[in-house]
């Protein structure tokens, strides 16, 4: 054998034993995502809207009058758009809140006038504080006013909403994977969001952490969220 094959032959061994000897290579760890959870409950919404205003020359003139108690009444201007004061009625209760110091009273509704400001299409509704309790106009005061109640309509943390290009979509959670529904959702308020569609009361979905998962991934429930209502447990996904 010449010398130049027996290099060929030596350099095949050496190629041979060097694949033989060469480990597999390790899969990376499966990408668990630490979650924490809520179950969906029922609960009754009111749809509500506001407006900012500010008290009355009335109001103003009787508080500087000495002769006058604490048990005064303030009276509030409040402008409202037109279609909004169209679904208001005399008498209505309203919820006013002081800007400056965040302190809140219930009031009515005592006027509603006719005219129009053509400016800001809006419609002055004048509401009415009798015997506040400690209660007074400090600036600008927003009133809120409530529509209608949507009624035992199931809920969700906002944090659990995750806006897809898709859409929105709410992650529910069983054996430990995410499952992505797409929902549609409507009233949205002091923390929590209405479910028109696509979710149910009992499920338990993503709350913290819901923005990092896609569908299917593994996750690791943390200790779970509290839930934002008490509701009708519900069959699951």
């Amino acid at each position: 054998m010449s010398r130049s094959s027996l290099w060929t032959v030596l350099l095949v061994f050496a190629v041979i034993a060097f694949g033989c000897g060469k480990k597999e290579e390790l899969k990376p760890p499966e990408k668990v995502v630490n979650v924490t959870t809520v179950q969906v409950a029922a609960r009754d919404l009111p749809l509500t809207e506001s407006a900012v205003g500010s008290e009355t020359w009335v109001s103003q003139a009787d508080t500087y009058d000495p002769t006058r108690n604490l048990a005064r009444t303030f009276y509030i201007r409040l402008p409202f758009p037109l279609d909004i004061v169209r679904r208001l009625k005399i008498g209505q209760a309203v919820t006013l809140t002081n800007f400056e110091d965040g302190k809140k009273t219930i009031g009515v509704i005592r006027e509603i006038r006719p005219a129009l400001s053509t400016m800001t299409q809006t419609v002055e509704v004048i509401a009415e504080v009798k015997s506040p309790g400690g209660w007074r106009p400090a600036g600008s005061v927003r009133g809120e006013v409530s529509l209608e109640i949507h009624r035992n309509m199931p809920v969700v943390p906002e944090q659990s909403i995750v806006l897809r290009p898709a859409g929105a979509v709410v992650y529910v959670i069983s054996e430990n994977v995410a499952h992505a529904h797409p929902v549609k959702t409507g009233i949205q308020r002091e923390g929590v969001v209405e479910i028109l569609e696509g979710m149910q009361p009992g499920w338990i979905v993503a709350v913290d952490g819901a923005a990092l998962l896609t569908d299917g991934a593994k996750v690791n429930v943390r200790n779970a969220a509290p839930a934002p209502a008490s509701g009708k447990a519900g069959t699951g996904p």
